[in-house]
C-alpha cells in the first residue's frame, strides 16, 4: 500500500539562504491589440502574504488593485483596471502607443515588475489596415479587387491586400494553405484569418507551415499539420520575433498523436492561445498564454513552456504511445542546466492522463495553484519528482491522484533537492512508500 499524505497546512522547505519569495505574476492580456472601447486588462499574480498590484500608462499611476476577482473579458479572476481609449488625448501619445506597466507589491517588502505591455488607443478608427478581402482559391483570382464579388485566390495575396491589421475572409468551405503566406516581422498589428459570415469552424480547415509573417491571428478555424515521422509543428513564423494568435481554433495532426513529436508552435514563435483545443498532437501548446482552452488525447507533455501563463484549462487523454520518453502533465527542465522561471498553471483539471505529473528542476518564481491530476497506468508506472535547486515556488490546492511525488534524493547527492522558499499548501499528494527493514 501506497501511504497517502495530505498537506492542509503550509509546509516549507527553507534553506539557509537569502529569501528569494516574491510575488509571482503574468499578464493575462494579448499584446498589440488596438483598442475602440473600453478594455480590461488584468495580471494573474500569486503570493502567500497580503499584496496588491498597481498599474501605470506611459509611466503615468493608472490603478492600484488590491484583490482579484472576475474578469469578465477573460473568465479568469485576476487583478485588473479599465483601459478606457476615449480618455487618452491622441496628439500627446507617440504613435498611438500606450504602454502599459504592473507591478505587483507585497506588505513584505518584496516586489515584481511585468515586462511593459504594448497596446495601441485607436479611439478614432484610424490605426492600420481597416480592409477585409476575400480569399476563394477555387475561382478568385489575384489581381482581383479582394471584395465579396470580386475575391483574390491565395493566402499570401489576401494577406498582403489586407495590410497590417486587416481580415482575411475565407469564402469557401475547404482546405487552405498557410505556407510561405509572407509579410516579414515588422508589422504592428493583428492580421486576422477567419471563416467568412456564415461559415463556421467545421468548414475550414487550414494546412499550417512556414508563414514567415509575424501577428498573424486565426480566429475560428482548424489548423492542421501533416507529420508522419520525427518532430514538426503546426505553425511556425519568421524567427524568434515572431508571433501568432489562436482564438477560438481546433490544432491537429492528421495522422494523429502516436506519429511522430508534434507541436502546435515552432522555430521560436512566440504563442498566445485563447479557447478551442489541441487534439490528436504529441504536445500541448507550448506558447506565453493559453487560456479557457481544451487539450485531449496527446501523447507527451501537455505544459511545458517557460515565463508562460495557463489558467482555466482541461486536459484529457494523455497517452504514453512513445512518441517521448516520459511525458508529463508539466515538464520545468531547461536547456543545458539552465533556469525554468515565472511559471503559473491554475484552474486545470487533468483526467485519463498515462503520463507522469510534474516533472522539473532548476525551477524559480513559479505557482501552480488549484490543480487536480488524475493518472492512470500500472502500479507505479508515474511519478512526480523534483531534482536539483528549486526557489520560491508555490504549491497551493494540487492534487494528484495515481503516481508518487518524489522531492529526489541520490545516494551520491548528485541532483538533491535544494529548496529555498518553496511552499505546499492544501495539497494532495502520494508519497513513496517507506522502505521495509
Amino acid at each position: 500500500m501506497r501511504s497517502i499524505l495530505t498537506f492542509a497546512f503550509a509546509a516549507l522547505f527553507a534553506a539557509p539562504a537569502i529569501s528569494a519569495a516574491r510575488p509571482v505574476a503574468q499578464w493575462d492580456v494579448i499584446p498589440c491589440q488596438r483598442l475602440k472601447e473600453p478594455f480590461k486588462a488584468g495580471v494573474v499574480a500569486f503570493y502567500d502574504k497580503p499584496f496588491y498590484v498597481e498599474f501605470t500608462i506611459n509611466g503615468k499611476k493608472a490603478a492600484k488593485v488590491n484583490e482579484p476577482t472576475m474578469n469578465d473579458r477573460t473568465k479568469v479572476v485576476e487583478h485588473w483596471f479599465t483601459i478606457d481609449p476615449a480618455s487618452f488625448d491622441i496628439a500627446k501619445l507617440k504613435e498611438n502607443k500606450l504602454v502599459v506597466g504592473a507591478k505587483a507589491v507585497a506588505e513584505d517588502g518584496t516586489s515584481h515588475k511585468l515586462p511593459d505591455l504594448l497596446l495601441y488607443c485607436d479611439k478614432d478608427g484610424n490605426l492600420g489596415s481597416k480592409k477585409t478581402i476575400w480569399l476563394d482559391q477555387a475561382d478568385g483570382i489575384d489581381y482581383n479587387e479582394g471584395t465579396k464579388e470580386s475575391p483574390v485566390k491565395t493566402m499570401k495575396q489576401a494577406v498582403k491586400r489586407a495590410g497590417d491589421g486587416g481580415t482575411v475572409f475565407l469564402s469557401k468551405p475547404g482546405v487552405y494553405t498557410a505556407e510561405r503566406i509572407g509579410g516579414g516581422n515588422d508589422r504592428k498589428y493583428w492580421t486576422t484569418i477567419m471563416p467568412a459570415p456564415g461559415l463556421t469552424r467545421k468548414d475550414i480547415r487550414i494546412k499550417g507551415g512556414r508563414t514567415g509573417c509575424d501577428k498573424l491571428k486565426f480566429k475560428d478555424v482548424q489548423i492542421f499539420c501533416d507529420i508522419e515521422g520525427g518532430q514538426g509543428y503546426a505553425l511556425a513564423g519568421v524567427d524568434d520575433k515572431s508571433s501568432c494568435w489562436l482564438e477560438d481554433c481546433i490544432v491537429r495532426n492528421k495522422g494523429g498523436r502516436a506519429v511522430a513529436n508534434t507541436f502546435v508552435f515552432g522555430n521560436r514563435l512566440t504563442g498566445y492561445v485563447t479557447g478551442g483545443a489541441t487534439t490528436e498532437m504529441a504536445n500541448g501548446p507550448c506558447c506565453k498564454i493559453v487560456r479557457n482552452h481544451l487539450i485531449k488525447s496527446i501523447s507527451a507533455d501537455a505544459f511545458s513552456a517557460d515565463d508562460c501563463l495557463a489558467v482555466n484549462c482541461k486536459l484529457i487523454d494523455v497517452e504514453d504511445s512513445g512518441v517521448v520518453d516520459e511525458p508529463a502533465f508539466h515538464r520545468s527542465q531547461g536547456l543545458y542546466g539552465a533556469w525554468v522561471h515565472d511559471v503559473i498553471l491554475a484552474n486545470i483539471t487533468a483526467t485519463g492522463c498515462a503520463c507522469n505529473g510534474f516533472i522539473g528542476l532548476k525551477l524559480r518564481d513559479s505557482v501552480f495553484s488549484n490543480i487536480t491530476l488524475d493518472t492512470i497506468g500500472p502500479e507505479r508506472r508515474f511519478v512526480s519528482r523534483y531534482a536539483w535547486e528549486m526557489e520560491n515556488v508555490w504549491f497551493d490546492r494540487v492534487k494528484v491522484t495515481g503516481q508518487e511525488w518524489i522531492w529526489f534524493k541520490a545516494e551520491n547527492h548528485n541532483g538533491d533537492f535544494a529548496p529555498t522558499d518553496v511552499r505546499v499548501t492544501d495539497c494532495s499528494f502520494e508519497l513513496p512508500k517507506p522502505e521495509e527493514e
